[in-house]
């Protein structure tokens, strides 16, 4: 018996030690397979590339359990978001139950660490988010086996912890143009979920949290905390919270209540309360207070935020709410400054109907104080705002801006000016869009005057003069706008129509307004510098200028002096619409250049990452030297532009992506035009160098080129200039040919040369010449070709003649005109050949671009009629709330994305059978000139 004791007990020794050894050596060996075979299962799952630089399964990092882990996690999205960081993480671990995967029935997970996350979360124009990177399932064949002895594996979550670590998160939304960041998120959430009934303990915090819509930044370098203990049922999904507290900086809320999501809805029934009546607790929740000496900041009076969330939450409903904050006596002053804000009180009340939203209503009793010694108080009424806002309000104070500096600390900010308002409206929205203004009341004004700003943060000190609105049921009357910035100026008077329902309910605001300025120094405006850098061109870097929604200008404008980099534009006149976020330049003329210049187009910056433009131009005599000096796109397009004079005259239209610094985006460039010239000066030509060596006439090396008059268009990154035909000294020459961006030449020239330039070598050529009955003619044709690159081109003669002399060309001219009265007879029939074969062609791309043309409106046409039902769809959603609105909006999107298919399918389908037209009649050209 002690004999099989023993033995048992050094099989089972040797069995633990076997375990042991197993555990630690075979993560080791296998390490690599099981790296490769993780990587290959994440990346046939997503739309993405995944990757991560380690790999462990450890029975000692996680004992009892099983530790299972990868550190330097990336997954990096792919197409329309290619090498963009969707996640990464410093390390991506989970423990699980040890025997549940020696079972492998039900794999028990205890535990789940996200350490170092980065997220960044990014929805596109079109609405589409870079987390959706999840492949479709596939359904798998139908194979015929037996499958009864078959036991699925069964992953059950038995969680003890779950913790995330300094993790960073930013969501950037450009269909909203919304924007968070979040820095070093932290979260604890311990408990046991493997039991139906538990407590579940909740501790997170945020060390900065940022937050801007439409540009406007609402929440700066927050601090949030939230501390919670949950009685769960995790059956029934019943949460209770029993001591729970949230804070926002030093404000601080206490709620209780419960959650309950039994189905697809979720029931709400929570209720909230500021524990501290310290004003100065609400003072922490405005930024500029907040960051400057908050802690030494002395503050009196009390205030109080309670209100509850009850109902139900689903596809068709929201739960109620209810909210009060009031403010009695409140005050605040730094102790290092003479006067304070005081006398705050604000009563302040909003219920929000979940069901029937339109019976929600705002109340702004009260909201007054005294900022300095000047007094300012206001008070809102708002109902029915989903069938027709009612509202009724009243603005009235004085507010002097250089008091502030005796309240705020501003360190290097400056500022000073009055604001003065007294207002007073109130009405249903209805009557202003039904003009039946005699039934709204908009009475008063605002008005802001001696107004001057100068911070580190702006390039310039502001200034206002006086500007005053007027405001009647019709209209605000923009009375004066009288603004200097540094040493610019702008004035503008005009009218605003629906201002009311702009502020209120979003509806478009519409103007009719005239702009004046004296001067306006973008240099100034963009760096704070007057005085352009003399080094570089274009050194004003712009940022893309975005158009706000719900705008509907018609404005006139009239800038005597513009000045922009080394750019001086004088007596800008003309118009620009701005409706739909595009702004429409109608009929702008200018003088720049030492010339005259008239545009019209459209500025479209509705997709802001890439901008679009389409002008028409027409310039008068402009100053070619100054036009190249002053343009970067100039100088990248043509740089051998530099050794040119003269004065030109064009007329083309111009279409192009515009990048983030509102620079074309050269590849997408599409232009055509025309350009004129009585003389173009040209120097340091390596061409014309060429030519004038082989004529030994020093007159061709640096000429002029009288009377042009060029086609040219720029497509593909490509000039292309038709052949023209034009005159150097006594020379004729016909050029043409194309250039790239990327600065390669393509350029043919013919050149005729009079025989007088040639002196000893024309007698002896027509002695030669006249044996046969014949004599030189007047001209000789000299064929070149330059090719290579602007900085190192290469010039080739074409006419076989090398580097021979003048003399001995002209007898090689002679020998051809004795050949050519025998070969005439071919060329005539060669010539034939070829002008029939070009007819065919040129028929076949002119109807090739009728049939593109045609696509193109009916696509058009197709695009208009699916916006038209897109907006209609989204009308309707409107009418019958925020939810209807929400699903209106989707299936609006899916209506113009289909639009847009079926557009594209018709331009498709007529590239094809263009292409085919076009192709068929070359082929049958060249059968013509063999």
């Amino acid at each position: 018996m002690n004999k099989i004791v023993k033995i048992a007990g050094k099989t089972l020794a040797v069995l633990i030690g076997l375990f042991i050894v197993t555990a630690i050596v075979v993560p080791v060996v296998f390490k690599p397979q099981l790296m490769r075979l993780a990587k290959n299962e994440l990346n046939s799952m997503l739309n993405a590339q995944v990757d991560f630089t380690d790999f462990q399964v450890s029975l000692i990092k996680g004992f009892p359990n099983l530790y299972i882990g990868m550190k330097g996690l990336n997954v990096i999205g792919v197409d329309s978001f290619k090498n963009d960081t969707l996640v990464a993480f410093k390390e991506f671990s989970v423990k699980v139950n040890l025997w549940s995967v020696i079972d492998m029935e039900n794999f028990e997970v205890k535990s789940i660490l996200l350490d170092g996350a980065i997220v960044r979360a990014k929805v596109s124009h079109d609405g589409k988010a870079n987390w959706d990177v999840m492949k479709p399932s596939e359904t798998p064949e139908t194979e015929v086996e037996d499958t009864a002895d078959l036991t699925p594996i069964n992953t059950r979550v038995s969680l003890r912890k779950f913790e995330i670590r300094n993790a960073n998160i930013s969501y950037i939304d450009d269909s909203s143009n919304m924007k968070a960041n979040i820095k070093n998120f932290n979260l604890i959430l311990s408990g046991n979920m493997g039991v139906k009934q538990t407590n579940l303990n909740l501790k997170s915090s945020i060390e900065s949290l940022n937050f801007w819509m439409d540009g406007i930044r609402y929440i700066k370098n927050s601090t949030l905390g939230f501390d919670a203990l949950i009685e769960a049922n995790l059956d029934s999904s019943y949460y209770t919270f029993k001591e729970n507290r949230f804070s926002i900086n030093q404000l601080m809320l206490l709620f209780d209540g419960s959650i309950r999501m039994p189905n697809n809805s979720i029931d709400i029934n929570l209720n909230f309360k500021t524990p501290s009546t310290n004003f100065k607790a609400l003072l922490s929740m405005i930024p500029a207070i907040y960051i400057k000496d908050f802690e030494g900041l002395q503050a009196s009076g009390n205030f109080g935020i309670e209100g509850y969330v009850r109902g139900t939450y689903n596809d068709t409903q929201l739960p109620n709410a209810f909210i009060v904050l009031s403010v009695d006596n409140g005050m605040f002053k730094y102790p290092d400054l003479p006067k304070s804000i005081s006398n705050v009180n604000i009563s302040t009340k909003a219920w929000f109907d979940g069901t029937h939203m339109d019976n929600s209503l705002v109340n702004v009793d009260r909201f007054s104080l005294e900022l300095g010694g000047n007094p300012f108080s206001m008070n809102l009424h708002v109902a029915t705002p989903i069938s027709d806002m009612l509202v009724n309000g009243n603005v009235t104070g004085k507010i002097d801006f250089a008091s502030l500096t005796d309240i705020v600390p501003l360190d290097s900010t400056f500022i000073e000016g009055i604001l003065e308002s007294n207002l007073d409206f109130g009405g249903k929205l209805s009557f202003i869009e039904k003009e039946q203004y005699d039934r709204f009341k908009a009475d008063g004004m605002l008005k802001l005057s001696r107004f001057k700003f100068k911070s580190p943060d702006l390039p310039a000190e502001v200034a206002i003069n006086d500007i005053t609105l007027n405001f009647s049921p019709q209209y605000v009357n923009l009375a004066n706008f009288d603004m200097n910035i540094g040493s610019s100026d702008v004035h503008m008077k005009g009218l605003l129509e629906n201002f009311i329902p702009y502020i209120f309910s979003n509806a478009t605001l519409s103007g009719n307004l005239e702009v004046h300025s004296n001067l306006f120094n973008t240099n100034e405006l963009m760096t704070g510098d007057s005085t352009p850098n003399e080094e570089t061109t274009d050194s004003t870097v712009l940022s893309v200028i975005e158009i706000p929604k719900n705008i509907n200008f018609v404005t006139k404008v009239d800038f005597k002096k513009i000045v922009y980099d080394k750019l001086i534009i004088s007596n800008t006149t003309g118009n620009v619409t701005i409706s739909d976020r595009v702004a429409d330049l109608k009929n702008l003329s200018m003088n720049m250049l030492e010339g005259s210049v008239q545009m019209s187009g459209t500025y479209d910056p509705r997709d802001p990452k890439v901008p679009r433009v389409n002008f028409d131009f027409n310039m008068r005599d402009i100053e070619i030297p100054a036009a190249f000096k002053s343009f970067s796109t100039l100088q990248k397009m043509a740089p051998a532009v530099k050794d040119m004079t003269g004065r030109v005259s064009t007329q083309f239209r111009f279409t192009s992506l515009l990048d983030t610094t509102m620079m074309p985006v050269m590849s997408s460039i599409d232009a055509y035009g025309k350009l004129q010239s009585y003389s173009i000066g040209i120097s340091n030509s390596k061409a014309f160098a060429k030519l004038a060596d082989f004529t030994k006439k020093e007159e061709l090396r640096n000429p002029s080129l009288k009377d042009v008059n060029v086609s040219f268009s720029v497509r593909d990154e490509r000039i292309y200039i038709e052949p023209f035909d034009t005159k150097i000294v006594q020379a004729k020459m016909n050029f043409g040919g194309d250039m790239g961006i990327d600065q390669t030449l393509n350029f043919k020239a013919k050149v005729a040369i009079p025989t007088s330039y040639l002196g000893g070598a024309t007698n002896l050529a027509n002695d030669l010449l006249g044996k046969y009955g014949a004599k030189l003619p007047q001209n000789l044709d000299i064929k070149i070709k330059i090719l290579g690159t602007s900085s190192k081109p290469e010039v080739i003669l074409d006419s076989g003649m090398g580097s021979e002399s003048a003399s001995s060309s002209v007898k090689e001219t002679a020998r051809e005109v004795v050949k050519g009265k025998i070969d005439d007879a071919k060329v005539e029939a060669r010539q034939k050949a070829k002008a029939e074969s070009d007819r065919l062609i040129a028929d076949a791309e002119r109807e090739a671009e009728r049939i593109r043309a045609e696509a193109a409106k009916q696509a058009e046409q197709i695009r208009k009629e699916a916006e038209a039902q897109a907006q209609k769809t989204e009308a309707e959603g409107k009418k019958k709330g925020s939810i209807a609105e929400k699903i209106a909006k989707e299936a609006a999107k899916k209506i113009r994305q289909n639009g847009e298919a079926a557009a594209q399918k018709v331009i498709s389908e007529a590239d094809e059978k263009a292409n085919a037209l076009v192709a068929k009649a070359k082929a049958e050209a060249a059968k013509l000139e063999q």
